[in-house]
Protein backbone atom coordinates (compact mmCIF):
# COMPACT_ATOMS: atom_id res chain seq x y z
CA UNK A 1 0.00 0.00 0.00
CA UNK A 2 1.58 3.28 -0.95
CA UNK A 3 2.11 5.73 1.37
CA UNK A 4 0.67 9.16 1.90
CA UNK A 5 2.45 12.16 3.30
CA UNK A 6 1.90 15.50 5.69
CA UNK A 7 4.04 18.34 4.99
CA UNK A 8 4.84 20.55 7.81
CA UNK A 9 5.34 24.06 7.49
CA UNK A 10 5.23 27.04 9.69
CA UNK A 11 3.48 24.92 12.12
CA UNK A 12 0.92 23.75 10.13
CA UNK A 13 0.34 20.32 8.62
CA UNK A 14 -0.54 20.06 5.17
CA UNK A 15 -2.02 17.05 3.13
CA UNK A 16 -2.10 14.17 3.12
CA UNK A 17 -0.41 13.74 0.00
CA UNK A 18 0.71 11.15 -2.52
CA UNK A 19 4.17 10.58 -3.15
CA UNK A 20 3.78 11.74 -6.70
CA UNK A 21 2.23 14.72 -5.67
CA UNK A 22 5.45 15.44 -3.11
CA UNK A 23 7.71 14.68 -6.09
CA UNK A 24 5.54 17.33 -8.04
CA UNK A 25 5.61 20.12 -5.20
CA UNK A 26 10.11 19.69 -4.99
CA UNK A 27 10.26 19.80 -8.85
CA UNK A 28 8.16 22.93 -8.89
CA UNK A 29 10.36 24.14 -5.88
CA UNK A 30 7.22 24.78 -3.76
CA UNK A 31 8.33 22.77 -0.77
CA UNK A 32 12.34 21.76 -0.46
CA UNK A 33 14.51 18.58 1.19
CA UNK A 34 14.44 21.06 4.70
CA UNK A 35 10.30 20.32 5.18
CA UNK A 36 9.41 17.98 7.89
CA UNK A 37 7.32 15.11 6.38
CA UNK A 38 4.75 12.89 8.40
CA UNK A 39 3.47 9.77 7.59
CA UNK A 40 -0.17 9.85 7.40
CA UNK A 41 -0.28 6.14 8.18
CA UNK A 42 2.82 5.31 10.97
CA UNK A 43 2.66 9.05 12.34
CA UNK A 44 6.92 8.84 11.83
CA UNK A 45 8.36 12.08 10.87
CA UNK A 46 11.20 13.03 9.03
CA UNK A 47 12.90 15.54 7.16
CA UNK A 48 12.24 15.20 3.03
CA UNK A 49 16.11 14.80 2.48
CA UNK A 50 16.01 11.49 4.50
CA UNK A 51 12.61 10.28 2.80
CA UNK A 52 13.84 10.76 -0.64
CA UNK A 53 17.63 10.02 -1.46
CA UNK A 54 19.63 12.02 -4.67
CA UNK A 55 20.81 9.67 -6.67
CA UNK A 56 24.84 9.99 -6.61
CA UNK A 57 25.28 10.55 -10.22
CA UNK A 58 23.26 13.01 -10.90
CA UNK A 59 24.32 14.95 -8.18
CA UNK A 60 27.87 14.50 -9.46
CA UNK A 61 26.94 15.72 -13.09
CA UNK A 62 25.27 18.88 -11.78
CA UNK A 63 22.27 17.60 -13.52
CA UNK A 64 18.35 17.86 -12.24
CA UNK A 65 18.26 16.47 -9.13
CA UNK A 66 16.42 12.75 -8.86
CA UNK A 67 15.21 10.78 -6.21
CA UNK A 68 13.64 7.40 -5.07
CA UNK A 69 11.35 6.35 -2.76
CA UNK A 70 10.79 2.55 -2.29
CA UNK A 71 6.98 2.65 -2.42
CA UNK A 72 4.67 -0.53 -1.61
CA UNK A 73 1.75 -1.84 -3.75
CA UNK A 74 -0.47 0.98 -4.72
CA UNK A 75 -3.49 2.21 -2.79
CA UNK A 76 -4.38 5.08 -0.07
CA UNK A 77 -5.51 4.73 3.40
CA UNK A 78 -7.16 7.46 5.20
CA UNK A 79 -7.43 8.98 9.14
CA UNK A 80 -10.59 6.42 9.71
CA UNK A 81 -8.46 3.46 8.03
CA UNK A 82 -10.53 3.41 4.51
CA UNK A 83 -8.48 2.35 1.54
CA UNK A 84 -9.20 2.19 -1.76
CA UNK A 85 -6.94 1.55 -5.07
CA UNK A 86 -5.04 4.36 -7.01
CA UNK A 87 -3.26 7.73 -5.86
CA UNK A 88 -6.53 9.33 -5.26
CA UNK A 89 -8.01 9.43 -1.55
CA UNK A 90 -11.67 9.40 -0.72
CA UNK A 91 -13.62 12.46 -2.17
CA UNK A 92 -13.91 13.98 1.17
CA UNK A 93 -10.73 14.08 2.02
CA UNK A 94 -9.48 17.58 2.82
CA UNK A 95 -6.16 17.76 1.13
CA UNK A 96 -5.84 21.85 2.23
CA UNK A 97 -7.50 23.57 4.96
CA UNK A 98 -6.86 27.19 5.18
CA UNK A 99 -7.85 30.82 6.28
CA UNK A 100 -6.12 34.48 5.19
CA UNK A 101 -2.72 34.48 6.59
CA UNK A 102 -2.75 37.15 10.09
CA UNK A 103 -0.49 39.35 7.94
CA UNK A 104 -3.64 40.10 5.75
CA UNK A 105 -4.80 42.71 8.76
CA UNK A 106 -1.52 44.11 9.39
CA UNK A 107 -3.75 47.24 9.89
CA UNK A 108 -5.72 46.23 12.51
CA UNK A 109 -2.55 44.79 13.78
CA UNK A 110 -0.84 48.48 13.96
CA UNK A 111 -3.87 49.47 15.75
CA UNK A 112 -3.89 46.89 18.34
CA UNK A 113 -0.36 47.53 19.36
CA UNK A 114 -0.62 51.23 19.49
CA UNK A 115 -3.25 50.62 22.10
CA UNK A 116 -1.32 48.43 23.96
CA UNK A 117 1.71 51.40 23.55
CA UNK A 118 -1.08 53.89 24.93
CA UNK A 119 -2.43 51.98 27.82
CA UNK A 120 1.33 51.22 29.45
CA UNK A 121 2.37 54.87 28.64
CA UNK A 122 -0.51 56.84 30.30
CA UNK A 123 -2.20 53.93 32.61
CA UNK A 124 0.09 54.92 35.38
CA UNK A 125 -1.52 58.47 35.01
CA UNK A 126 -4.96 57.14 34.91
CA UNK A 127 -6.06 53.85 34.99
CA UNK A 128 -8.93 54.20 32.51
CA UNK A 129 -6.16 55.04 29.93
CA UNK A 130 -4.82 51.65 30.78
CA UNK A 131 -8.48 49.72 30.34
CA UNK A 132 -8.99 51.94 27.37
CA UNK A 133 -5.77 51.29 25.41
CA UNK A 134 -5.70 47.43 26.38
CA UNK A 135 -9.62 47.50 26.00
CA UNK A 136 -9.05 48.80 22.22
CA UNK A 137 -6.26 45.85 21.66
CA UNK A 138 -8.60 43.33 22.84
CA UNK A 139 -11.32 44.62 20.50
CA UNK A 140 -9.59 44.30 17.48
CA UNK A 141 -7.93 41.40 17.99
CA UNK A 142 -10.49 39.74 18.97
CA UNK A 143 -12.45 41.41 14.97
CA UNK A 144 -9.40 40.01 13.57
CA UNK A 145 -9.74 36.41 14.39
CA UNK A 146 -13.69 36.24 14.10
CA UNK A 147 -12.93 37.84 9.78
CA UNK A 148 -10.47 35.15 9.67
CA UNK A 149 -11.81 32.16 11.06
CA UNK A 150 -15.24 32.64 9.39
CA UNK A 151 -13.29 32.03 5.70
CA UNK A 152 -12.34 28.87 5.44
CA UNK A 153 -10.62 27.38 2.01
CA UNK A 154 -10.41 23.72 1.35
CA UNK A 155 -9.53 21.45 -1.50
CA UNK A 156 -10.94 17.92 -2.07
CA UNK A 157 -10.01 15.30 -4.55
CA UNK A 158 -13.30 16.51 -5.99
CA UNK A 159 -13.77 20.50 -5.34
CA UNK A 160 -11.95 23.48 -4.64
CA UNK A 161 -14.51 25.50 -1.52
CA UNK A 162 -14.77 28.86 -0.18
CA UNK A 163 -16.75 29.26 3.12
CA UNK A 164 -17.51 32.30 4.57
CA UNK A 165 -19.51 33.91 7.49
CA UNK A 166 -20.29 33.75 11.52
CA UNK A 167 -23.74 32.19 11.32
CA UNK A 168 -25.34 31.71 8.08
CA UNK A 169 -22.87 30.38 6.11
CA UNK A 170 -22.37 30.89 2.37
CA UNK A 171 -20.36 29.24 -0.14
CA UNK A 172 -18.77 29.11 -3.60
CA UNK A 173 -17.14 26.16 -4.94
CA UNK A 174 -16.03 24.57 -8.59
CA UNK A 175 -15.36 21.06 -9.43
CA UNK A 176 -11.82 20.13 -9.63
CA UNK A 177 -12.55 18.71 -13.18
CA UNK A 178 -14.24 21.83 -14.16
CA UNK A 179 -11.16 24.42 -13.44
CA UNK A 180 -9.65 25.66 -16.93
CA UNK A 181 -7.18 28.58 -15.19
CA UNK A 182 -5.80 28.82 -12.01
CA UNK A 183 -4.31 32.64 -11.59
CA UNK A 184 -1.47 32.76 -8.32
CA UNK A 185 -1.30 36.41 -7.33
CA UNK A 186 1.60 37.80 -4.99
CA UNK A 187 2.54 41.25 -4.01
CA UNK A 188 5.23 42.78 -2.11
CA UNK A 189 7.22 41.32 1.14
CA UNK A 190 4.28 39.09 1.87
CA UNK A 191 5.12 37.62 -1.84
CA UNK A 192 7.93 36.98 -1.23
CA UNK A 193 7.92 34.65 1.61
CA UNK A 194 4.97 32.79 0.08
CA UNK A 195 1.67 34.85 0.55
CA UNK A 196 -0.86 34.90 -2.21
CA UNK A 197 -3.72 34.78 -3.63
CA UNK A 198 -5.23 31.74 -5.83
CA UNK A 199 -8.08 32.21 -8.20
CA UNK A 200 -9.93 29.21 -10.05
CA UNK A 201 -11.41 29.73 -12.58
CA UNK A 202 -13.90 27.44 -15.07
CA UNK A 203 -14.51 29.63 -17.93
CA UNK A 204 -11.45 31.81 -17.99
CA UNK A 205 -13.21 35.01 -17.53
CA UNK A 206 -14.72 35.08 -14.27
CA UNK A 207 -13.30 33.40 -11.08
CA UNK A 208 -15.67 31.34 -8.93
CA UNK A 209 -12.91 30.67 -6.09
CA UNK A 210 -10.59 32.65 -4.77
CA UNK A 211 -8.21 31.74 -2.07
CA UNK A 212 -7.13 35.26 -0.50
CA UNK A 213 -3.72 35.96 0.73
CA UNK A 214 -2.70 32.53 2.04
CA UNK A 215 0.57 30.72 2.83
CA UNK A 216 2.06 28.85 0.44
CA UNK A 217 -0.56 29.83 -2.49
CA UNK A 218 2.42 28.11 -5.32
CA UNK A 219 1.81 24.65 -3.33
CA UNK A 220 -1.93 24.60 -3.74
CA UNK A 221 -2.05 25.41 -7.33
CA UNK A 222 0.35 22.43 -7.64
CA UNK A 223 -1.51 20.63 -5.53
CA UNK A 224 -4.55 20.85 -7.91
CA UNK A 225 -2.92 20.55 -11.01
CA UNK A 226 -1.92 17.04 -9.77
CA UNK A 227 -5.32 16.15 -8.80
CA UNK A 228 -6.07 16.99 -12.06
CA UNK A 229 -3.72 14.99 -13.87
CA UNK A 230 -4.88 12.19 -11.48
CA UNK A 231 -8.33 12.70 -12.94
CA UNK A 232 -7.00 12.05 -16.75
Amino acid sequence: MADRFYIWEDDERHGPYSEGQVERMLEDRVINFSHECENARTGETVVLDELFEVAPDEEEQGGEEEWEYEEGEEGWEDDEGETGDGDLPPPGTVLFLGHPTILRYGGALLLAALGVAFGLWLGPRDLWFFIGGFGLATVTLIAVLIDRNTQVYTVTPKRVELVWGLLAKSSNEVRIEDIRTINVHKRGIAGLIGVGTVEFSSTGDKIDVAFTDIWGAQRVKSLVRELQDELE
